[in-house]
Order: structure tokens, then C-alpha cells, then sequence
């Protein structure tokens, strides 16, 4: 069956008021470095990767730990990159922020947002 013309227009002026209305209103939201904390971090083990990006060691029950990428909002230049990451170099201490998803098209994975409050050699 040939959807009628008018079937065609009630269906393209749902895709586009579907479209415009799933568009962020607020363009200062409130996630990234500028954004909300969803978690602190205190003394947990991480490798510099270079390009503001770590990984961390966050334990979550009694010596269980998951490892997640995160990019720094605040860098210092005097970093040494790990070389093996499987032996931390640092000891980190820092707020993760809220993560902005912008683009449902892409599903593009990328790192939380790390500020830095502290940050010592581990070595």
C-alpha cells in the first residue's frame, strides 16, 4: 500500500517537531568542568596518558576497583606520560564531573570531565 501524500506530511512534521524538540535548551547546562560533581575522588591510583586524558582506580567495595578514563580539566605541563599502566605513577585527588552528552547521533564514547584538586608521584 502507497501512503496517501497527506500521511507523508503528518509524518514529516513529526520527525521535525521531533527533532526540534529534542534540542538542549539551556546552552550553558549544567555538565563538563563548569558542571555538577558526581563524584568525589580522594588518593586513587592513576596513569597520565598525555593530552589531559588519566586512568584511574576507583574502589567501589572493599579492594574492588574499576579502572575509567577520565580528561583533566586542569593540567600541569610538568606530567610524565606512564609508560606501563598497569603501574600507576600517580596518586590523584579530584571531582568528576557531569558528564554532557551533545550528540545522540554519534554515540560517541567519551571521557568524564577531572578536576584536579591534588597530585602527587606515586614512585
Amino acid at each position: 500500500m502507497i501512503p496517501s501524500s497527506k500521511n507523508r506530511f503528518y509524518f514529516i512534521c513529526l520527525l521535525l517537531i521531533t527533532a526540534l524538540s529534542c534540542k538542549d535548551k539551556d546552552p550553558n547546562a549544567d555538565c563538563g568542568c563548569d558542571g555538577s560533581t558526581t563524584k568525589v575522588v580522594e588518593n586513587v591510583k592513576g596513569s597520565y596518558l598525555g593530552s589531559n586524558s588519566f586512568v584511574i582506580r576507583i574502589s567501589y567495595d572493599n579492594n574492588i576497583f574499576y579502572e575509567t578514563y577520565v580528561s583533566a580539566c586542569n593540567i600541569s605541563d610538568t606530567l610524565k606520560i606512564t609508560t606501563d599502566i598497569k603501574k600507576p605513577n600517580y596518586i590523584i585527588s579530584g571531582n568528576i564531573k557531569k558528564e554532557c552528552f551533545t550528540d545522540l547521533m554519534t554515540l560517541t564514547a567519551r571521557p568524564s570531565q577531572f578536576e584536579i584538586k591534588s597530585i602527587k608521584s606515586a614512585l
